[in-house]
């Protein structure tokens, strides 16, 4: 992914609720700053402007590792936890992580708003 690419897909999901290419710009360039790549730059910003905006953004595994910084399967097993703890609780897991069936081993739609 590059700045370029960031920065027109922000702009596309989230210049209707008033930030302009400049607002994006200063998160992508603090991003830089702190020497994130531009996929972990991008996956921070889905994360936090849904929470902000209350937008449901979807992620993979893949993505959500990256942004945290943990493997794939320390997401897909704490994914997992969480949808069964939800599920001894007496609620629906898909209010945790959607769980698709898609080719790949696993792939999970985390509803904005869980990782507060």
């Amino acid at each position: 992914m590059t700045r370029e690419e960031v920065l027109n897909n922000i702009r596309a999901s989230y210049s209707r609720y008033g930030l302009s290419d400049d607002d994006i710009l200063h998160e992508i360039e603090s991003g830089e700053a702190q020497g994130f790549s531009y996929q972990t730059i991008y996956t921070g910003l889905r994360m936090a402007l849904g929470r902000a905006y209350n937008v449901e953004e979807l992620f993979t595994p893949a993505e959500v590792a990256e942004a945290l910084g943990v493997t794939t399967e320390e997401v897909i097993a704490e994914i997992e936890a969480q949808r069964q703890q939800t599920i001894d609780e007496g609620r629906d897991a898909d209010e945790v992580a959607y769980k698709t069936e898609p080719n790949e081993i696993h792939r999970f739609i985390i509803p904005a708003g869980f990782f507060r």
